[in-house]
């Protein structure tokens, strides 16, 4: 009795997990399948933030999920994670003014063009913000590279997601992270990348499943 209940709740707990899989998987076959042609071309309208120019012209030949990480999940106080955004960005815009020997930048650091060299050098004097904000905040800081040059790329879709989100109540977000194969060029060389399925929740704003750009913006 007892080896029948055990196997009835792993059943559960397996339908479960492959139910909560199934909408963000469907989304990252969709993208995968515009990329080689097998699928709509509409299909690249799933990247988080838009389809830039590079992101269009991007193929594939070939793809497989070799394998799926843990899921990452995490719902915490948007008004909190606003504030330490705020306190990263302006330890961003003191290096910055330093590092570029002027007297002032503006508040909207998003809007600032900022090279790959420079923002190595800034992360330096933000690595302290970086890391509070990343203890605090790991999953949304995950997606959005907090500590990473890109972080303050202007094309970074998070941060107008969040600046869209307000500063009040809570927010949830989602992360099904798969490792691809694919196969490439005419030695058919095996090269494994991964892709993000996630999806964040505040107030109004809702995402829905969207694929985390890492084509032409990210180098990751």
């Amino acid at each position: 009795m007892l080896r029948t209940l055990t196997l009835a709740v792993t059943l559960s707990a397996g339908l479960a997990l492959a139910q909560d899989d199934a909408e963000p998987k469907k989304v990252a076959e969709t993208y995968l399948n515009a990329l080689t042609g097998a699928g709509d071309e509409a299909g690249k309208d799933l990247l988080l933030g838009g389809v830039t120019m590079n992101a269009q012209l991007f193929t594939l030949d070939n793809w497989e999920l070799k394998s799926k990480d843990p899921v990452k999940r995490e719902e915490s106080d948007l008004a909190h994670a606003v504030h330490g955004m705020n306190d990263l960005d302006k330890a961003g815009r003191s290096a910055l003014t330093k590092l570029m020997g002027m007297d002032q930048v503006g508040d909207d650091l998003k809007m600032t063009e900022v090279s790959q060299a420079d923002a190595t050098k800034m992360l330096g004097p933000t690595r302290e913000k970086a890391a509070a904000f990343t203890k605090a905040h790991p999953v949304l800081a995950y997606v959005m590279r907090v500590g990473k040059e890109v972080y303050w790329h202007p094309k970074n879709p998070m941060r107008a997601v969040v600046g869209k989100a307000g500063s009040n109540g809570k927010y949830s977000i989602e992360v099904h992270r798969w490792v691809v194969l694919s196969k490439e060029g005419p030695a058919k060389q095996a090269r494994e990348w991964p892709i993000r399925v996630v999806r964040f929740r505040a107030g109004k704003v809702d995402t829905g499943w969207k694929v985390l750009p890492a084509s032409d913006w990210n180098a990751e």
